[in-house]
């Protein structure tokens, strides 16, 4: 796998052991494999020379190859980090698609399959690299989040649309929709007096928006 040299007090500058890989140490795919230290400890990985992917065993690497792939998707010419202002054109077009084709199953009231679509369409979202602009981010998965709270309640499943909307609401808290979304939740699980305060805080961001006061009218 790797060995540590045999000089049991000779330490690098930083202090960490020299580690002298063998030459033909391999995983199961044939890639070299490579000795890191975490801490105290030596543990192997390799690296897939295509997609240049991290594999090990010994340590959570899920970050670091999501990392990996955000770098893969720039353009050669982009600095790195990138600045926020470049996006992926296709995540950014596969969002659209999904919340398009959600939008379309609700108003025909397959419910189901807007679930669906609305589900990929914040998978995407989630996936965005971390350098891009956070507000963007935040507008996508609220609107994405509130419209699946829309087909959770249409499909009865009053929990899950009460998550989704609460998730928007915790996200972007001055949004009336996302508060509009939590009430009719609360309201469906008769939960009214936290109902009726969601549609009051809904009713401050938008003052004009009268669909608040008739979903506070309609509460017993």
């Amino acid at each position: 796998m790797g060995r540590v040299d045999p000089g049991a007090s000779r330490l690098g500058m930083s202090g960490v052991p020299q580690v002298v890989p063998p030459e033909t140490a391999t995983d199961a795919q044939g890639n070299p494999l490579l000795v890191a230290v975490d801490r105290d400890e030596l543990f192997s990985f390799s690296v897939d020379p295509t997609t240049k992917r991290v594999h090990t065993d010994a340590q959570d690497v899920h970050l670091l190859n999501m990392i990996v792939n955000w770098l893969r998707m720039l353009p050669p010419q982009a600095p790195c980090p990138p600045p926020p202002n470049i996006l992926q054109k296709e995540l950014s077009e596969g969002i659209a698609e999904e919340k398009a084709k959600g939008n379309a199953a609700y108003r025909k009231k397959d419910y189901e399959t807007a679930i669906k679509h609305y589900t990929l369409g914040i998978a995407l979202i989630t996936s965005r690299p971390m350098w891009e602009s956070s507000s963007m981010i935040a507008d996508e998965l609220t609107v994405m989040l509130a419209n699946r709270s829309a087909a959770m309640l249409a499909c009865e499943a009053h929990i899950e649309a009460l998550c989704d909307a609460d998730a928007a609401v915790k996200i972007k808290g001055a949004w009336g929709k996302g508060h509009f979304r939590k009430g009719k939740a609360l309201a469906a699980l008769q939960r009214y007096d936290e109902a009726r305060a969601a549609f009051e805080l809904g009713h401050q961001c938008e003052p004009d928006n009268e669909d608040f006061l008739q979903a506070i009218a309609a509460l017993p």
